[in-house]
């Protein structure tokens, strides 16, 4: 398991928010789902995460614990900044990155996760992006607020049945997990 890297993490975000433009539509909810699909799908791809972050199930989808003290850390030092705007009808603290990104501790294999993460999933929108995310296996097995294991995107997409979500629950109240 990789452990969190503070500084690699708002990197990330800065990264994030950079490679997106106005149009993108860059709120919380979007950036937090673009942090998991490059986190987990560096944990898939290269054997372990990006950031380390940690992810918990919440109503719009995973949510890196880590995110509000980040992007409150950012905000003051003026590395990004949080426009209110209107979506649709809406409000939404549209966030971009004032500074260009210190991508020395990532790796080429790692960008690239980050790439294909903003390339998929950068101009969708944020409702379209939790609805998704809640299709995530690791998303539901968990109970809210619960931690998502990184290990859950070898899962796959398949369905699981009810009797092996009780089989598995069983399993870990008899050894005590």
């Amino acid at each position: 398991m990789t452990d969190f890297n503070s500084r690699k993490f708002c990197e990330l975000i800065v990264y994030i928010a950079k490679r997106l433009g106005p149009e993108a539509a860059l709120g919380r909810v979007k950036l937090a789902k673009l942090l998991m699909w490059s986190d987990f799908g560096a944990f898939a791809r290269l054997g372990k995460s990006i950031s380390g972050a940690t992810y918990e199930k919440w109503e719009h989808g995973h949510l890196p614990n880590q995110l509000l003290l980040a992007e409150r850390d950012l905000l003051a030092s003026g590395d990004i900044a949080s426009e209110l705007v209107d979506y649709y009808g809406k409000g939404l603290k549209h966030i971009t990155a004032r500074r260009n990104p210190d991508l020395s501790e990532f790796s080429e294999e790692e960008l690239a996760v980050v790439e294909g993460a903003i390339r998929r999933y950068g101009h969708e929108s944020a409702a379209y992006l939790s609805e998704l995310s809640h299709h995530e296996v690791g998303w539901r097995l968990a109970r809210m607020k619960e931690v998502i294991p990184y290990t859950t995107v070898f899962l796959g997409a398949g369905g699981v049945a009810d009797g092996d979500i009780r089989r598995g629950e069983e399993l870990a109240s008899l050894h005590g997990w």
